[in-house]
């Protein structure tokens, strides 16, 4: 067992550590970025339907002619945190919770925008599990990265039904959520997956159940996916930073008031029929938006469980076009 001290000034190194390496990484990358391409980096999910939509329709294309856009997809928060650091990821989409642990060492990056309020569930496809404290020391719950918005919700949930935020941390497996279905329904070690649309969908249908929702654990509606960019490229690239988000509310629109026909240019792309495809987009929960609810009530919780140190004010969290919304109670 490592001592409290020693493990708090081990803390403070590697905090110390990640913004120097942040820092060295802007002198020598950042000033040779191309303003001529913009590389956006999204994760496996119907969540993330609206950049879907923008690719399809090339959105972006028609209001930055002359700029090449380019699209990468990754299993994690984890690789898009590093992409962005390393200059190579302009504008990146995740849960909100790698955003504010990202912030609170030390990286220039704020919200710009939410897409979607998705409903996330702790599935399992174990009949005689039905809260936390059925699991056993054999039982291996996949989420998509240690520390990820999944992680945070279950930790949440363990400090309610176990007293303990951290009570299964040592359970836990990265996977991301493709992987993590197959694994959940061949009957593997994974007996849990804190999953999303559509493999939410998949997994119910196969005869899983889900222990709690995100949206019962955090008491109220919150955004799920965010989007997240650097402050230097919101200040230097200022002109593709409020193209993005126009194109973003213009997919975002489109989706809303023209479902069916989105569910027909998605259903190809996802994998699945139409009728499923919309029946998933329209699941209790689900809302795509450009609003942000629920940040401050996640830093909370995050702060009380030792993810974070504290949650940051308003300036170091949002960009100043980014549309905030609290509930009661935040």
């Amino acid at each position: 067992m490592i001592p409290l001290k020693k493990r708090k000034r081990m803390k403070r190194q590697t905090r110390l550590i990640f913004s120097t390496i942040f820092l060295l990484v802007l002198a020598f990358t950042g000033c040779d970025k191309k303003k001529n391409e913009i590389i956006i980096a999204e994760q496996f999910g119907i969540a993330y339907a609206p950049l879907t939509v923008m690719k399809e329709m090339h959105l972006l294309e028609e209001k930055l002619p002359g700029i090449s856009i380019q699209w990468k997809q990754f299993g994690g928060p984890t690789a898009i945190r590093e992409g962005m650091l390393n200059g190579d990821i302009d504008i990146g989409f995740m849960g909100p919770a790698p955003v504010l642990i990202g912030i609170d060492n030390g990286m220039p990056w704020k919200f710009a925008t939410g897409i979607s309020f998705n409903e996330v569930a702790i599935v399992t496809d174990r009949e005689n599990i039905h809260s936390l404290a059925d699991f056993t020391a054999n039982d291996r719950i996949a989420i998509l990265s240690p520390a990820c918005t999944q992680h945070v919700l279950l930790s949440m949930l363990a400090e309610a039904q176990l007293g303990d935020p951290h009570a299964l941390d040592n359970q836990l497996i990265s996977m991301s959520h493709p992987d993590a279905t197959n694994a959940l329904l061949a009957d593997t070690e994974i007996t849990a997956h804190v999953a999303t649309p559509p493999y939410l969908g998949i997994e119910l249908a196969a005869g899983a159940h889900a222990i709690a929702t995100g949206q019962e654990i955090m008491g109220q509606p919150f955004t799920f996916i965010t989007g997240v960019t650097t402050i230097r490229f919101h200040e230097e690239q200022s002109a593709a930073y409020d193209a993005f988000l126009s194109a973003l509310e213009e997919a975002i629109g489109y989706i809303n008031h023209n479902m069916q026909d989105a569910a027909a240019m998605l259903a190809p792309v996802y994998e699945i029929s139409e009728s499923e495809l919309i029946a998933q987009m329209q699941y209790e929960g689900t809302i795509y938006s450009t609003e942000l609810a629920g940040i401050e009530k996640l830093g909370k919780a995050m702060v009380r469980m030792g993810f974070i140190r504290e949650i940051p004010d308003d300036e170091q969290l949002y960009f100043e076009n980014a549309q905030r919304v609290e509930y009661e109670g935040e």
